[in-house]
């Protein structure tokens, strides 16, 4: 009788510890979710809709450019320009973000003629965001290969974001906090450059940050069969492929 009652004891634990996982992820997703919004009501993120995220799915490589091209504020005078880029496997819709950012030197593609089609890593888009802020891996800041160091110190790279299973989850995370994060040489953050361009003002930053604060660790569990949404622009959902490095030097 009395292994009986510990067993039973066990598996009480058992399921307490997975109704309080639950709860974990279920307030996670709601952080961060909570963020996105945040990001949204200052004009720096899209969803699928407009309580839609798609938080779970992994971003590509164009796509996840788009979202910072979004963050910094520059998406008008991306789309309002006539970029040029040198790389053949860009979609025509996103032909502006790819040239704005080459000239800009946000990106420079997995080749001399090739931005690159898969989904973007962790590297790549904490690459992005530190060229955003000034610095620069071509004279020496950090290594596109390892940019992960600089983004702590930076402020960039909150605990929560996942290196191994990059979602736009994760994207939202960085963002985020990179509006806080300041540029180099600067006592300006990310956010003080976005409010004097007319980005939003101040107060929009303050409620945007008060509503989003901070929270525990996020924790997605991957929907092994995903719906497929569209994403604005209307992304294709390229291929994944497996092309090594995702930013070339």
């Amino acid at each position: 009788m009395k292994k009986i009652k510990l067993i039973l004891a066990a598996l009480a634990a058992v399921l307490a510890f997975s109704a309080l996982a639950t709860c974990l992820s279920a307030a996670d997703a709601a952080t961060v979710g909570t963020k996105a919004k945040a990001l949204k009501s200052l004009g720096l993120f899209r969803g699928v809709s407009d309580t839609e995220f798609d938080l779970d799915r992994s971003p590509t490589r164009v796509e996840a450019l788009v979202m910072l091209i979004r963050t910094l504020g520059n998406e008008k005078e991306a789309t309002g320009g006539d970029w040029k880029h040198p790389f053949s496997d860009v979609p025509s819709w996103a032909d502006k973000y790819v040239g704005y950012a080459y000239e800009k030197g946000l990106t420079k593609g997995v080749s001399d003629t090739e931005f690159g089609t898969g989904n973007a890593s962790a590297a790549t888009y904490v690459t992005f965001m530190l060229r955003a802020l000034g610095y620069s891996d071509s004279a020496g800041d950090f290594s596109w290969k390892d940019p992960f160091g600089l983004a702590k110190t930076a402020g960039i790279l909150p605990d929560t974001v996942d290196l191994d299973d990059f979602l736009r989850a994760d994207v939202v995370e960085i963002s985020f906090s990179a509006l806080k994060a300041k540029i180099k040489d600067s006592k300006d953050t990310l956010g003080d450059r976005l409010i004097s361009m007319g980005a939003f003002t101040a107060n929009d930053l303050k409620l945007a940050t008060t509503l989003a604060p901070g929270g525990g660790r996020q924790i997605f569990v991957r929907d092994p069969n995903p719906a497929i949404l569209p994403v604005e622009p209307k992304d294709p959902l390229l291929p994944m492929d497996d092309d090594g490095p995702a930013i070339g030097d």
